[in-house]
């Protein structure tokens, strides 16, 4: 691979069609850096992406250093994989000028999210204590639990510590709406709650780090947790398999092996050249064992590792991760290797107009909360504006109303006048935000209807309607049909039973029109009333392939979207079949059993099995159809997005709505504040209500900050309360704008 200069690689991308390079200063520092720790705190819209993949050719091309020893993780397969792609798509434009670089092999960068790259180096050095394990994702992990974890047995099997060590940690369990509805009723949490609870523990336990020594040590409902934890621990090691946590662990103690200081220190070869730079992004929203192995990797030679990412925008406290890391990045480096840390704030704004970047700046200014040690990165700039879009128009608006239907009707008359006025060309140019997107009247409900009025079609992958589409009811009703045509609901509950023979009733009402499926479910009834032997020859996975051969899911499987739900509905099949039965590692639970009493019918222990545990598991989890990775929204539709759907997005026209949230501590800050006793690491946190506090401001931030050309507040007007800062909940109710129908001239230079 032949050597060209830096500013022979960047005068190449410039003539790239489509596309211009001009750095400023600020990120050319963050390019030429040369070695030690880095730190790049990278503000919304401020081209960190770019950045990240120019440092990347640089020391590729420029400094000519093995791609093998290079480490890039992202946050996302997606993020991982327009990396990946940019990168091959740069690289071939240089080539052209350079042919020389057309040598570099870019599939030997190891890129990824740390998952992925935790997994293939362990598998590619053949890490003993990771042989033969299988990877679960985050439903098979949970189903692997319901299966094999004490704290998720039967309410007749629940040992009285388990009892007592549920009764402690119901604020875990009763931290979603249903959860809520059992604490509030007195109710026992069902096996599924527990489960996701236990779920919620164990990973945390893992993936903070704490000690399972000093838990026994607490007794009574820690130490029950402790030893539950250890005996999942057990079980996983039993059957092969690993979470997503617990492959982190592995990986850390793959490190600290011999093989692991062979793979960072390397032996000098082009094969094997050792870690040389590591570069993170998200760092924000890193948890403590990710922190560790990132710090491990770059204990090695000049500790190159290169941080990115934005304290104001962390979101996934939630799910263990700590923006603490960011902050306090520059005093661990200190610490552990005695250097000092390069800090390069990137504060241009390259996507918003100047109104909506002072209006951000503001906002989390004008908190007293964000001012105390430790809540922000010190000493840090404001965002400055440098995008093209500009124009004298009410970029920043706040929409108030009484009643919130009458909200969604002035968010649905905007967007119609959009498209009328031919402002914008697609309502894909809009979305709406809000904390969760269900179709209810305390959500997006009303916004919804008064977009499908106006004709806008509305993309809602998370509104919790799965097992409403006619596709999977339909699916459901033809299998159930074959399983148990006959059957007996005692077991289950009214409402649960109302639901599963709705599915019956559409396969039921279709059997006339699609006459192929009825004729396959009867022959398959037939089949099974005839079979003497213990076990068929045909399995719930085959079942299901053979029901969606037929019309009209052959049809539908020329539909994008119906193809996506019948593929996420065969994925968690697979998942259910995958889980190892206790005692019996070698059978499926996809293997169908018949009953020795009553021979042509399914074994009435395997049915209840499969309703207790399958079926009482995608009624209770309120399904979001599967969204596909490549689509942020289909063109004629306008997304109604959670605000962590939109991290890393932009749209011309932003709506954010229910802004009367609280800060009180939820699940993530009373887990934290309980289980710091047990960290390995002595951590100092804000006390719970201030990190709450902080977490819901950044919350809004990430909303404010995705906003184009005009960022619209979504206000009921009994909720705009004096507060904090600039006045109303979140600092909003001092800004009394209003923009409805005033046209408004989009000016892009």
């Amino acid at each position: 691979m032949g050597n060209i200069s830096f500013e022979e690689m960047l005068e190449t991308l410039e003539k790239m069609p489509g596309r211009s390079i001009k750095l400023n200063e600020t990120q050319r520092k963050v390019i030429e850096h040369d070695k030690g720790p880095l730190r790049i705190i990278a503000g919304p819209g401020s081209g960190k992406t770019e950045v990240l993949i120019l440092r990347c050719l640089k020391l590729l091309l420029v400094d000519e250093v093995n791609p093998k020893s290079i480490i890039v993780t992202t946050f996302t397969e997606k993020a991982a994989k327009n990396l990946q792609d940019r990168l091959t798509n740069y690289k071939f434009y240089i080539a052209q000028e350079h042919p020389d670089v057309a040598n570099l092999d870019l599939f030997q960068l190891r890129c990824g999210t740390l998952h992925s790259l935790c997994n293939d180096i362990m598998v590619e050095y053949g890490y003993p204590g990771y042989k033969d394990y299988r990877p679960i994702d985050d439903m098979e992990q949970l189903m692997f639990i319901f299966f094999h974890s004490n704290l998720a047995e039967g309410p007749s099997k629940l040992s009285i510590g388990v009892k007592k060590l549920w009764e402690h940690f119901e604020y875990v369990w009763a931290s979603g709406w249903r959860g809520a509805l059992y604490s509030k009723k007195g109710w026992q949490p069902t096996r599924w709650m527990r489960a996701q609870a236990a779920q919620t523990l164990f990973n945390r336990i893992t993936e903070d780090m704490l000690t399972i020594d000093s838990m026994k040590r607490a007794g009574k409902n820690i130490e029950e947790l402790a030893f539950a934890y250890e005996a999942y621990e057990k079980a996983l090691d039993e059957y092969y398999r690993v979470d997503f946590a617990h492959m982190q662990k592995k990986f850390l103690s793959f490190l600290e092996s011999p093989l692991g200081k062979h793979f960072l220190d390397g032996n000098g070869t082009k094969e094997n050249p050792g870690i040389n730079y590591v570069l993170v992004d998200e760092y924000q929203d890193t948890n403590p064992i990710q922190e560790e192995i990132y710090l491990k990797l770059a204990d090695v030679r000049d500790h190159n590792i290169a941080v990115v990412g934005d304290d104001d925008q962390a979101l996934y406290r939630f799910r263990g991760a700590t923006v603490e890391s960011m902050i306090n990045f520059n005093n661990v480096c200190k610490s552990r290797w005695k250097c000092e840390v390069v800090d390069i704030p990137m504060v241009d704004n390259y996507r918003s107009h100047p109104e909506i970047v002072d209006w951000v700046n503001d906002y989390i200014d004008s908190f007293a909360v964000m001012k105390k040690p430790g809540a922000r990165v010190g000493d840090k700039p404001r965002l400055t504006w440098n995008s093209k879009v500009k124009g004298d128009w009410p970029a920043m608006a706040v929409f108030t109303s009484s009643r919130k239907k009458n909200l969604g009707v002035l968010m649905a008359d905007t967007v119609r006048g959009l498209l009328d006025e031919d402002i914008i060309s697609d309502p894909s140019d809009c979305v709406l935000l809000m904390r969760s997107t269900r179709e209810t009247s305390t959500w997006s409900k009303h916004f919804v209807d008064a977009l499908r009025d106006q004709g806008i079609p509305v993309y809602n992958p998370r509104s919790r309607q799965y097992l409403e589409q006619e596709e999977i009811q339909l699916l459901l009703g033809a299998l159930l049909e074959i399983l148990d045509p006959e059957p007996e609901y005692n077991f289950l509950s009214g409402k649960t039973t109302e639901v599963i023979e709705s599915w019956r009733e559409v396969y039921r009402s279709s059997k006339k029109q699609f006459k192929e499926l009825s004729k396959y479910v009867t022959e398959s009834q037939k089949y099974i009333h005839g079979f003497k032997r213990d076990y068929l020859g045909t399995s719930l996975q085959e079942i299901v392939y053979h029901i969606i051969s037929f019309e009209p899911f052959r049809t539908w499987l020329e539909d994008p979207e119906r193809t996506v739900r019948i593929g996420e509905f065969t994925r968690l099949l697979e998942a259910f079949c995958a889980t190892p039965i206790p005692g019996y590692p070698g059978l499926s639970r996809g293997t169908l059993q018949i009953s020795k009493s009553k021979p042509g019918e399914l074994n009435w222990m395997w049915k209840t099995t499969f309703y207790a545990s399958f079926m009482s598991l995608i009624l209770d989890t309120g399904l979001n159809d599967p969204e596909e990775e490549d689509i942020i929204a289909p063109k004629g539709f306008m997304p109604v997005m959670t605000i962590h759907q939109s991290k890393g997005l932009e749209f011309p026209f932003v709506f954010v709505n229910h802004l009367e949230e609280t800060w009180s501590p939820e699940l993530q800050h009373m887990l934290e504040d309980e289980f710091m006793k047990y960290r390995r690491s002595s951590v100092k946190l804000a006390s719970g209500e201030d990190r709450a506090k902080q977490d819901l401001i950044r919350f809004f931030y990430v909303a404010f900050s995705r906003a184009r050309y005009a960022l619209v507040i979504l206000c009921e007007e009994d909720k705009m309360k004096p507060g904090e800062g600039k006045g109303a909940t979140l600092g909003l109710g001092g800004r009394d704008l209003v923009w409805l129908k005033e046209r408004v001239e989009l000016v892009e230079e």
